[in-house]
């Protein structure tokens, strides 16, 4: 406030001290253009209790026209907590440890102990401060450019599997349709079919099909992962799981079934990379009056491409295909 010219404090506080004038005025019954405060507040375009407010202020300060200027937003000084060193390590190691945000972290830390056993913040920090301290900690570029990746050791360990919703209909049907996906951990080989719908019945039959099309590659499926879908699992009782389709189709074929945590696709990252690559290089050239025979013919060449000529950065640029015999050639 020091530092404005006294024009600039003029107009600052020229409109609140023409308002609380006529406001007193009002008070008194001795305006001549507004009989209500509600009227005097719609014709300045300011609401009742602001008017109210800076009147307070205005005679606080003895009628002084610089107690109208407006007061600097913000915390005052010393309203701030600021983290200890120790405590913003705590948070800074949940942050990269377990990915958590500044909201997860929030409750996280409520009753959060240090080996001591006492708490680990003297005053729980809010949202703001959290995120702050993600700010002045930032992650260097080669931090970054460290992706966590895993990958199985042999082919079968384990698959991923999902379905994918295509955005526009096929030529002479009235229905959506939908894909089912199996891919190989390892070698990232993938087989993908045209369903008619999300149904448990259509997801057992395709998955018994590209369990077949592994085989025929020497590839025995040991375990499933899937997301919590109704095609793929049911998590109304305990009794629906065991009945379900295509619970039942692994049990018989001695397959183990994990589920990705809900609401977290990166879990299932690897065939929802599949879906990003088969939309860009595939789905999007296709024409939208393509029929069903066209649609399934174009895939399976996007498929060949995919599974024996396609390079994979993730695989070090070889082929699924060439990392399946890679990896076959080490275990003999």
């Amino acid at each position: 406030m020091l530092a404005m010219s006294k024009t600039v404090k003029q107009g600052l506080t020229g409109k609140w001290l023409l308002v609380v004038s006529e406001y007193e005025r009002v008070k008194q019954k001795k305006s001549s253009n507004f009989r209500t405060v509600e009227e005097l507040g719609r014709a300045y375009q300011v609401h009742r209790k602001d008017i109210r407010k800076y009147y307070q202020r205005w005679i606080n300060a003895g009628r002084d026209r610089l107690a109208l200027l407006p007061h600097p937003r913000g915390p005052k000084p010393g309203q701030l907590k600021m983290l200890s060193k120790a405590e913003e390590r705590v948070i800074l190691k949940i942050n990269r440890r377990l990915g958590a945000n500044q909201f997860e972290i929030y409750e996280l830390i409520k009753d959060h102990q240090n080996r001591n056993g006492q708490k680990a913040f003297k005053v729980h920090p809010s949202v703001s401060t959290i995120y702050r301290t993600f700010q002045r900690y930032p992650l260097n570029q080669a931090r970054k450019e460290q992706i966590k990746r895993y990958e199985k050791s042999y082919p079968g360990e384990l698959a991923h599997t999902d379905t994918f919703v295509l955005s526009h209909r096929l030529a002479g049907e009235k229905r959506k349709h939908f894909l089912f996906g199996l891919l190989d951990d390892c070698t990232r080989l993938c087989y993908v079919e045209l369903i008619p719908d999300l149904k448990a019945s259509s997801a057992t039959q395709a998955f018994f099909s590209a369990y077949r099309w592994f085989y025929l590659h020497g590839i025995k499926i040991e375990r499933v992962l899937s997301d919590n879908g109704g095609e793929f699992t049911a998590y109304t009782s305990r009794k629906a799981k065991q009945i379900h389709f295509f619970e039942t189709m692994l049990k018989i074929f001695g397959i183990r079934h994990s589920y990705t945590q809900p609401y977290r696709p990166q879990t299932n990252g690897k065939i929802e990379r599949f879906w990003k690559i088969l939309n860009q290089e595939c789905l999007r050239l296709q024409t939208r009056n393509q029929t069903k025979e066209e649609f399934v013919a174009e895939l399976s060449g996007f498929m060949y491409r995919y599974n024996y000529q396609r390079r994979h950065g993730g695989l070090d640029y070889q082929t699924p295909l060439d990392k399946l015999k890679c990896v076959t050639e080490i275990l003999k």
